[in-house]
């Protein structure tokens, strides 16, 4: 009979201290049915003392039933564990047919058996720490691998030294003091095998472990390895596609940028050749006495426009931006100097033909 007391924790690498009791019935109840304990007659009056107790066989750590129980029960919880994994991340197809091989030839094997008690033959309860060693399929741990390396790629909060990370890596620098090599993984396990009054005795594991969550990372890695290759192709693809996109609008922000100012610098021109026209139809008189308030004029339309030229494009109102600042997203910082220098130019041509209007009327 086993219970249990449920933690939830994801792997962390650290030790869990809730545990699992697994009560289970001696190799001898459970295959004949006889009692452990066995029942005694009422001593007549020569025999009262001592009363000698019956030796329960498989009180040890290392009892072969006791082993086999905890590996057993360990298989089991990996499957559900495993289960309940891939369910939440449904949106990553599973290779089925791996998944079935990597579970028929899993092992869990409880290794360096020793029990920690002080005085173990006056114990209830025995306190056993071993190494929980679990065999992967020959080419398991490099898939995984593989599978944990497509992760890392698209991975946004992968960064620094997490970005050349391996699975490797990532299981031996947790804290529950794991290694994994040659399809092997191994960290610290701990039981207890406890007598009780009724089942003879019961045993104690940890409901979770490092361990056990290592081989659910492991394998959930591998059998959806395929779907991750699926998956960065896809993102890669999506990235070429943008990226073409964005290059060809680009070049046509660029073209739509040249042409207008093709158009600003040749509207100059002509405005400061008109400028010059009308100063020149001055007489000597009059340009003498608009000489000093021309030279005013000219200062502040530079400063004018050097400071409006500076205003960033979006915060010019949509209906008031001209066609090629619509595409302003696809600019870079030469074509955003560009912007700057002809917004100069289109406001030095509008207080330049502001000013030769106010000039053809000065003497009127």
């Amino acid at each position: 009979m086993f219970k249990y007391r449920q933690n939830n924790d994801k792997l962390n690498g650290s030790y869990m201290k809730k545990y699992m009791v697994v009560s289970v019935l001696s190799t001898a109840l459970l295959l004949t049915g006889c009692d452990f304990f066995k029942q005694k007659k009422e001593p007549t009056e020569p025999e009262k003392n001592p009363v000698k107790k019956e030796v329960v066989a498989d009180f040890s750590c290392t009892h072969p039933d006791n082993v086999q129980q905890v590996q057993q029960y360990l298989k089991e919880q990996y499957l559900t564990e495993l289960d309940r994994r891939l369910r939440q991340s449904e949106n990553y197809e599973v290779d089925q047919d791996l998944l079935d091989k990597i579970n028929k030839n899993l092992k869990f094997e409880l290794s360096s058996i020793r029990t920690a008690n002080e005085q173990p033959d006056q114990a209830t309860q025995l306190n056993c720490e071993s190494q929980l060693v679990v065999h992967f399929p020959p080419g398991l741990q490099e898939r995984a691998e593989n599978a944990y390396a497509e992760v890392q790629k698209n991975c946004e909060e992968c960064e620094g030294e997490r970005s050349t990370q391996t699975l490797k890596d990532y299981l031996e620098e947790n804290e529950g003091g794991l290694t994994l090599a040659n399809n092997l993984l191994k960290g610290k396990f701990y039981y207890d095998v406890t007598k009780t009054d009724q089942e003879g005795i019961s045993l104690s594991v940890q409901n979770e472990n490092a361990v056990l969550d290592g081989v659910v990372f492991i394998t959930k890695n591998a059998v959806q390895y395929a779907a991750y290759l699926k998956e960065n192709e896809n993102i890669t693809s999506q990235a070429n596609a943008s990226e073409k996109q964005y290059s060809e609008q680009t070049v046509l922000a660029k073209r739509a940028m040249d042409i207008r100012k093709k158009e600003l610098d040749e509207d100059r021109t002509k405005q400061v050749e008109r400028l010059n026209m009308t100063w020149d139809n001055f007489s000597p008189e009059q340009k003498t006495q608009l000489q000093q308030d021309q030279a005013d004029w000219f200062e502040k339309r530079d400063v004018d426009c050097k400071v409006l030229s500076q205003k960033r494009v979006y915060d010019i109102a949509e209906n008031e931006r001209e066609t090629y600042q619509k595409h302003y997203s696809y600019w870079d910082d030469a074509l955003t100097e560009q912007n700057q220098e002809m917004q100069y130019t289109r406001c030095f041509n509008q207080r330049t033909t502001e000013r030769i209007v106010y000039l053809n009327n000065v003497f009127n």
